[in-house]
């Protein structure tokens, strides 16, 4: 599998690169559909050695080695700030891995990974309306499907929110995050990550209400499009978790929060394990 693209945030316009934007005026300002797009990379150490299913990952947590999976997630609420401080959604192009405002990310590439060969996805694309003279400084997101799409049907639902693993069940919703290792000698770990103490029950048309949301915000205030990467860092998310020995519960960290594995993990995306809401820095994405 090829070295996957660093995740660097491009946006562009059409004063300084042609995007093939189209533009409107009003009596007072011009306007610019400009194009964004965020490629990301996968990595499992500071040395940025790209995850990936043909090869071993080496060296993680206590010094375990381990064998990719899978590794995927969901990404939604996707943001840029301006040079005008203004703070914009970004519109995501309609594809087969964006909708509803929702993108899927996937790194498992051409090596099957226990499934059927097929492309790594490993950008979001969309738009936003600058403008004359603004600039983009800054962007965030957040990890996850939106509340409002989390208890759907996945029978019926839109791509890319009808992916059978990537989803637990209409109660619980979507899996945000699947991040699968196969430990070399020791127990696999698994990383699911998802909205949990729900209750309702969406199949006979009730509210389904979650006090634990377990979605991390991601912010970049400052980033220098074109330069910039932002690096997803496996390492980093296992590293005070994995040492081949599954301590009790589900095998790894699937958001349980009574799992003893779930609170190392947990703090490394800046969340917190028992009320599932962002209190600190997350350190699992950085910009490279």
């Amino acid at each position: 599998m090829s070295v996957l693209k660093a995740v660097s945030l491009v946006a562009c316009s059409s004063v300084l690169l042609a995007c093939g934007g189209g533009s409107s005026s009003t009596s007072d300002t011009s306007v610019t559909t400009t194009g964004v797009v965020l490629p990301f990379e996968a990595v499992y150490n500071s040395g940025n050695d790209p995850i990936s299913c043909d090869g071993t990952m080496s060296g993680l947590g206590a010094g375990v080695d381990a064998e990719l999976l899978d590794f995927r997630l969901y990404v939604h609420g996707v943001t840029v700030v301006t040079s005008f401080q203004r703070e914009l959604a970004v519109s995501l192009d309609t594809n087969d891995w964006q909708g509803e405002g929702v993108a899927l990310l996937d790194f498992r590439g051409y090596i099957s990974c226990g499934t059927e060969p097929q492309l790594p996805r490993t950008q979001i694309t969309g738009s936003v309306n600058l403008e004359d003279g603004e600039y983009l400084t800054g962007a965030s997101f957040t990890v996850g499907v939106p509340e409002t799409l989390n208890h759907n049907n996945l029978a019926s639902a839109p791509t890319p929110l009808n992916v059978p693993t990537l989803h637990w069940s209409w109660q619980t919703g979507y899996k945000f995050l699947r991040m699968d290792v196969s430990v070399i000698g020791g127990d696999d770990f698994n990383v699911h990550l998802g909205s949990t103490d729900c209750t309702g029950d969406a199949t006979v048309g009730e509210t389904v209400t979650c006090s634990r949301s377990n979605r991390p915000q991601i912010d970049f205030p400052t980033f220098s499009f074109g330069q910039d990467v932002i690096v997803i860092d496996y390492g980093v998310l296992v590293a005070n978790a994995i040492d081949g020995v599954d301590d009790g519960g589900a095998p790894g960290c699937m958001s349980g929060v009574t799992d003893p594995e779930c609170d190392p993990v947990f703090t490394a995306l800046g969340l917190d394990l028992g009320t599932g809401r962002s209190t600190s820095a997350q350190t699992v994405f950085r910009l490279k």
